[in-house]
């Protein structure tokens, strides 16, 4: 009778979990305080850092790896390792570094590795996590274990929002992590069990369930494909490319215009030697013959229509424009949604924040409709946010518009006496110079900025 094989001895997880033994290191734990984790001053990656420097200075002879080591425990880069080492080193918020560094000599006079040592945790608030935890998720989930670990010792009830704010991210964001960390096994999210319809976290010092490995990405040893060699996808060389007898004379293909014997009948034209479509010579497929002129992009014929939600007002602000949009009522049509929110906002800021009276703005607009010639009026919006609505008044007094009284229409006697000042300004005339002033004529020896004279030029 044919003997059964022996079934295959269960795989050992090394990133932890229920299938396999775990090693001793597993069961160690360290205590980060809440300043390394849960003010957002360092990175996921140094809180990870931190925590390892933590674990391995709790040996006899405290943390002595370099720093090569130490990016291979943590699966990083020595440059990575370097950087984070770095940021742990400055000084902190109260002028402290978390990490300090002391440089060895031995008995015969050789360097050793440099003893590395973290700042005591203190009696704040600190969270106790597994050494597992920072070795096996990834750095942001760890941060995130670290907040719900301390959470459960303080007996403290949290949100996603609170979550999201601690972290840096979004509350969205945050309940992917906390989903992706109790998939991972670390947790357990008992949903609205707690006080108030809060979720309740149950954190695990290890895994529940056994965490699958990635999946191996293949190796390219710094080629372009994924080839074990470290060549590229591509390793034939094409010979009919480096060929000499296919290699143009003087090296290049590019000749002048009045140089015949390079033309396309010539026997010993590129075109006829060099063909890197596979055809042999005089069989490759003509070239589409280009257009006669460019095309243009083609545009719409009129604008599509407004799909967006329509201008809604109170009553109140109706009220307040109503009056002040009735001159302008039939060139209201024409102007754009968009420009109509602008017209409105604007006018309603001119009630409200600048005091204005609505019939002193009715005046203006009427006012200036009746001034403005009907060919002048092709974009309604721009007119009315351009020329109407805004306030300029040289006296800068209120009731004064663009040098006229809103009541009345009249010109403003101050305005007219601060224009007559103006050009009382003017210094006397003088004979011909090289240099004069566009707008008065004054003469000057020397050049004058934009051709203006001190008075004509603008304030």
């Amino acid at each position: 009778m044919t003997a059964l094989p022996a079934p295959p001895a269960e795989p050992r997880h090394t990133r932890g979990g229920a299938g396999g033994a775990a090693p001793a290191w597993h069961r160690q734990k360290v205590k980060i305080p809440r300043r390394v984790w849960g003010e957002r001053r360092y990175s996921p990656g140094a809180v990870a850092y931190w925590a390892q420097i933590a674990a391995l200075a709790q040996r006899t002879d405290g943390c002595r790896a370099g720093v090569a080591t130490l990016a291979g425990y943590l699966g990083d880069s020595k440059r990575t390792a370097e950087r984070v080492l770095a940021e742990l080193s400055a000084p902190g918020a109260d002028g402290i570094p978390e990490l300090t560094t002391r440089r060895r000599t031995g008995p015969d006079g050789d360097g050793e590795t440099a003893r590395r040592r973290v700042r005591e945790a203190g009696d704040g608030h600190f969270a106790i996590v597994p050494v597992g935890a920072f070795k096996t998720l990834r750095r942001p989930l760890f941060v995130l274990y670290c907040a719900l670990t301390h959470a459960e010792a303080t007996g403290t009830p949290v949100t996603a929002a609170e979550l999201g704010a601690l972290l840096g991210v979004t509350e969205y964001s945050a309940r992917r992590m906390v989903t992706e960390l109790e998939t991972a096994g670390w947790i357990t999210v008992h949903r609205r069990a707690g006080a108030h319809g809060r979720h309740v976290y149950e954190v695990h010092e290890q895994p529940l369930h056994a965490v699958p490995d990635p999946a191996p990405r293949p190796h390219t040893d710094g080629g372009s494909g994924p080839c074990a060699d470290g060549g590229s996808l591509v390793t034939k060389e094409d010979p009919r490319l480096t060929d000499e007898r296919t290699t143009a004379r003087r090296g290049s293909f590019r000749r002048r215009r009045d140089d015949r014997k390079w033309g396309p009948g010539s026997p010993d034209s590129p075109a006829a030697l060099v063909d890197t479509a596979g055809n042999s010579a005089g069989e490759a497929p003509p070239a589409p013959a280009a257009p006669a002129t460019p095309r243009r992009p083609v545009r719409p014929a009129d604008r599509p229509p407004y799909t967006g939600p329509p201008l809604t007002l109170s009553q109140d602000a109706w009220e307040l424009l109503r009056p002040v949009l009735a001159p302008v009522a039939d060139l209201l049509p024409h102007v754009s949604p968009f420009m109509t929110r602008r017209i409105v906002r604007e006018v309603l800021r001119q009630i409200r924040d600048e005091g204005i009276w609505p019939g002193d703005i009715a005046a203006q607009v009427t006012r200036l409709r009746a001034w403005t010639p009907a060919d002048d009026l092709r974009d309604p919006g721009r007119w009315l946010l351009g020329a109407v609505l805004p306030v300029r008044s040289r006296c800068g007094t209120t009731g004064c518009h663009w040098g006229f009284r809103t009541h009345t229409g009249e010109p403003c006697k101050t305005c007219t006496e601060i224009e007559a000042d103006r050009r009382g300004m003017h210094p006397p005339h003088r004979g011909p110079r090289p240099y004069a002033c566009r707008s008065c004529g004054w003469g000057s020896d020397q050049p004058l900025p934009h051709d203006r004279c001190t008075a004509c030029r603008p304030a």
